[in-house]
């Protein structure tokens, strides 16, 4: 007589059909999850578990295997690693610097990180003057790094949250096994192993910081990132602050002892894509207790996929920054100004060395306000004239900021009001640099 299994369920006539979500349900969650493998520590040998979206997962990375083999298997475009994951692509903000005049409509993404991480700054409300509309400036004192290092993994709690689904998917794989439901038994497997091995290959990368290496001598490389109603002063040595304006994550893979490193992927892509078909197939032949042990394990690894999906990847990568470049507190100070006009002559001020060999505050200055009429040309003028004076009192600022007589008869009335209120802001831009400058702040290391 066969043997009868340690536990038995009887579901009567009813049969509970999981095949047509086995690989389609989840798949959103489990590409996220797979996107932050690089950022946790230890991560990559924590992926053993039946995970859902395995057709989607499979599909998606498989783009990143390099032969015609694979390129017809997995159709898409041929992009970098981190392009996949999320690391590179977006579009940085544009970049004018302060001292060579060189202008770049669009920069790389670590300048957009800076400038979302800039944007989350509360900083200091400038109270002084009218009220128009807000801008925020932040100023970045970059830090002396090397241009190439690799980033480490840190060790995050999410990271040890993966053994719950990892043991939910053994223990009902193994509850399939005492009911003696093979199909369902090996289906569980067959993700856990799938997954698993999937996870390895791609977390197998190392993630590195890529800076860019400026022509030795280069003048410092002040400039700033603008973003509408956003600016970021950065201010230090050239190839610090290229780095920002021009560098990027990229994600480096080792060749395998025994097989390329992208046949690898693209294998292992497959694996997942094999998975589902296998799914398809066999699930419908298992009773009502191995598809419900199936489910519950497929619930508790999409629960595990949600919930590293649900942390904002660009935080992890703005953390990432500031480790690596070294950015700390006493490094970055953000003031918000009630006006564009007010916001335009503190960055001018700001960037300003103390040499002044080089420096084009017209570019600045017409950058922020490109409004080109006779009351706007003035207000240019007399900013300029201060900006060459470079004498920080007060009495010879308020001096330069005041309309002439000649300007009084010049304008008419509504001219001559406009004017007022424009030299006004750039009065209070100006004692407020002035009273940054006697802190010392920016001479500090």
């Amino acid at each position: 007589m066969p043997q009868k299994p340690p536990l038995e369920i009887h579901p009567g006539n009813f049969s509970l059909n999981v095949s047509g979500v086995a690989g389609f349900f989840g798949g959103d969650e489990a590409i996220s999850a797979i996107q932050t493998i690089h950022h946790y520590k230890a991560r990559k040998f924590l992926g053993w578990y039946n995970s859902p979206g395995s057709w989607a997962v499979g599909k998606n990375f498989g783009k990143l295997a390099k032969s015609d083999l694979w390129d017809g298997l997995f159709p898409g475009p041929d992009e970098e690693p981190a392009k996949f994951f999320e690391l590179d692509g977006k579009q940085g903000p544009k970049y004018i610097a302060s001292r060579s005049g060189t202008i770049l409509e669009h920069t790389g993404h670590l300048a957009y990180l800076i400038m979302q991480m800039s944007k989350g700054e509360l900083g200091r409300k400038v109270e002084e003057g009218r009220i128009t509309k807000r801008n925020k400036i932040t100023i970045i004192k970059t830090q002396r790094k090397p241009p190439d290092r690799e980033i480490l993994p840190c060790s995050r709690i999410q990271t040890f949250v993966a053994v719950l689904p990892i043991a939910v998917s053994f223990t009902t794989c193994a509850l399939c096994g005492c009911t003696y439901d093979w199909f369902c038994f090996s289906m569980i497997l067959l993700g856990i192993v799938s997954s698993g091995i999937f996870s390895v290959v791609m977390g197998s990368a190392r993630l590195k910081l890529e800076g860019v290496n400026s022509a030795s001598p280069a003048p410092p490389g002040d400039g700033m990132l603008m973003d509408g109603d956003n600016t970021v002063l950065l201010l230090g040595k050239e190839k610090d602050v290229a780095t920002i304006t021009r560098g990027r994550f990229i994600l480096e893979y080792d060749r395998w002892p025994i097989i390329d490193e992208y046949n690898a992927i693209g294998l292992t892509s497959l694996l997942l894509v094999i998975q589902l078909l296998a799914q398809l197939l066999l699930i419908p032949q298992g009773t009502l207790f191995g598809q419900i042990m199936f489910l519950v394990s497929f619930a508790a690894s999409w629960a595990y996929n949600l919930y590293l999906s649900a942390i904002n990847s660009e935080d992890i990568q703005e953390q990432l920054i500031r480790e690596e470049l070294h950015l700390k507190e006493e490094h970055m100070r953000t003031y918000i100004f009630r006006t564009r006009t007010s916001a335009a002559v503190f960055a001018c001020l700001m960037l300003q060395p103390v040499d002044g060999l080089g420096f084009k505050p017209e570019i600045i200055i017409q950058n922020f306000m490109p409004n080109d009429t006779q009351v706007w040309g003035t207000w240019r003028k007399k900013v300029l004239e201060v900006m060459k004076t470079r004498d920080g009192s007060k009495d010879t600022c308020d001096g330069l900021l005041k309309m002439s007589s000649e300007e009084e008869t010049k304008f008419g009335e509504d001219g001559q009001k406009l004017l007022k209120l424009l030299l006004e802001d750039a009065r209070i831009a100006y004692h407020l640099a002035m009273e940054e400058n006697l802190k010392g702040w920016l001479k500090e290391k």
